[in-house]
């Protein structure tokens, strides 16, 4: 059984943080202002990557969309030279197989030691994973789906650890 490493994002009320979550926010209501729902911690799941990276694991980012899976890709393109993390979305090259790989509903082609969910379903390959991070962020809907989430991983009798972590 897989490990599952689940981390809460507390909201944080920053009105200058741009949303990489997909999610859409509501400002029609005249009452009283909420709190922005919190965005996706790229950098936690940066660094995630690199350290599974460092231990010689392979890994795979199931994002929710193409535009979160290709976000991510660029991020990834982007880090300090010095800490090159060699990836690729499924299906770019199909003759090369690096240790990090992004899809958005996909199956993984790689052997995988680590799956990074962003999906709201638990994906049907989830069960070879040596490792699951799920991040439970956004508006209420996706919350709930991150609790059924939870809940189907505790019924499957994962070891489960739960974190929160700031957004």
């Amino acid at each position: 059984m897989p490990q599952v490493e689940f981390y809460s994002i507390e909201s944080q009320s920053d009105s200058s943080s741009d949303s990489s979550s997909d999610s859409k926010s509501d400002s029609s209501s005249g009452s009283k202002p909420e709190a922005k729902p919190s965005k996706l911690p790229i950098a936690h799941i940066v660094e995630v990557i690199t350290r599974g990276y460092r231990k010689g694991q392979k890994i795979f980012i199931n994002a929710e969309s193409k535009y979160q899976a290709e976000m991510l890709d660029e991020k990834l393109w982007t880090q300090d030279a010095k800490s090159f993390l060699p990836h690729q979305l499924v299906g770019e090259d199909e003759n090369t197989k690096p240790p990090i790989e992004i899809g958005f509903g996909q199956n993984p082609s790689i052997r995988a030691d680590i799956l990074i969910n962003l999906a709201d379903e638990v994906p049907a390959f989830y069960q070879p994973m040596k490792w699951i991070f799920e991040y439970a962020y956004g508006d209420e809907e996706k919350k709930e789906k991150a609790r059924a989430k939870f809940r189907f991983y505790r019924q499957q009798n994962c070891l489960i650890n739960h974190r929160k972590i700031s957004g």
